[in-house]
């Protein structure tokens, strides 16, 4: 599915932007301003259209299918046998209430695949909701379920090109795009820009606070400013002087201390040096026999011995990607190698996947 290029047919069954311009208009506008298509949502699906029904073999069942489109104005010519671009409408979490047969693509297309571009209203570990716009009507809402290992952060408000599968009763995203920079670079011929798919955006923002890696400029303002803060923060770390202490015996002034009978003072034992640091050169100990299995009292540890190394490894870190929490993997020096995190109900959880493989 990498690359999904839209055939014509395809193009033309979204709703069009506006392909003419006003009267008056020279040509040097026109290419100056081309039109900005509407957001849109399409299904790419193979499946049958005829005498005005459609059928398809991975259409979930009891959902309402009807015409639109060209499919609708001319019911004969997109008659027969093909992939089908169909209109979907969907629940915020992705699940398929009803679909409208566009048109026929009268090339081959790999499907089902899902194309979906809008202004991303929500989106979380589960689920992305876009706002829909399209030329007529008014706008609505589609949802996608997040397909398995495509958990990069995307930033509401912004428009989006989502392109993904169906899988079930649900349409899947797999990876995304900035809308804007996608139809540039589509305008212009040029490569697409990487996309957003599994955990990496490379198109976020840095945070306040966070110059952003390899940026450009700065010059010697900017370093300056560079210099003062890391002065404040000096002067903050360091505690202020102390007054010079009047000489012994003597008060502020010179004047002598008043006499004060002899007082015994008890003192707390100081107190005893930090206990040695465990041993970090072996992850927490398993069970009697084993070699594989979860040790550790928080945080918890995926430990496998050097025996269970060379075969269950591999599969452990093939499967790295979709462990849903934080996690560090350690690696000692006797040849164990652990999956380090604080979750326990999510590393339980993605251990039984490591073991169905």
């Amino acid at each position: 599915m990498e690359g999904m290029a839209e055939p014509v047919e395809a193009q033309e069954a979204l709703p069009a932007g506006e392909e003419g311009t006003r009267e008056g208009v020279g040509e040097e506008r026109r290419e100056k301003r081309p039109p900005h298509p509407p957001h849109q949502a399409v299904l790419f699906l193979p499946g049958v259209l005829r005498e005005g029904l459609f059928h398809a073999e991975r259409l979930p069942r009891g959902v309402p299918v009807a015409l639109g489109g060209k499919a609708l104005k001319d019911p004969q010519g997109e008659a027969g046998e093909g992939v089908f671009a169909l209109w979907p409408r969907t629940d915020e979490g992705g699940r398929i209430l009803s679909l409208q047969v566009a048109s026929r693509l009268r090339e081959p297309y790999e499907g089902p695949q899902a194309v979906v571009q809008g202004v991303l209203l929500y989106a979380d570990r589960e689920r992305l909701v876009l706002l829909i716009l399209p030329k007529g009507g008014e706008g609505f809402k589609v949802g996608l379920k997040r397909a398995r290992g495509f958990a990069a952060r995307l930033e509401p408000k912004k428009a989006y090109r989502v392109e993904g599968r169906l899988g079930g009763p649900y349409l899947l995203a797999e990876r995304a795009w900035p809308l804007g920079k996608y139809l540039q670079a589509k305008k212009e011929g040029q490569p697409l820009p990487p996309p957003i798919q599994g955990r990496e955006n490379p198109y976020l923002e840095p945070r306040e606070g966070r110059p952003k890696e390899g940026a450009e400029g700065g010059g010697e303002g900017e370093a300056r400013k560079g210099e003062g803060a890391r002065e404040e923060a000096k002067a903050r770390r360091e505690p202020p002087p102390r007054p010079k202490e009047a000489p012994k015996g003597k008060g502020l002034g010179g004047k002598p201390l008043p006499r004060r009978d002899p007082v015994r003072v008890w003192r707390a034992p100081e107190e005893p040096p930090d206990p040695a640091p465990p041993d970090l050169g072996r992850p927490p100990a398993l069970g009697k026999g084993q070699v594989m299995g979860l040790a550790g009292t928080g945080p918890y540890y995926l430990v496998l011995l050097p025996q269970a190394v060379p075969e269950w490894w591999p599969r452990v870190e093939r499967l790295l990607p979709e462990f849903p929490r934080r996690y560090e993997v350690r690696f000692y020096p006797d040849g164990s190698r652990a999956v380090v995190s604080g979750d326990l109900e999510a590393l339980k959880v993605w251990y039984k996947r490591v073991l169905r493989g």
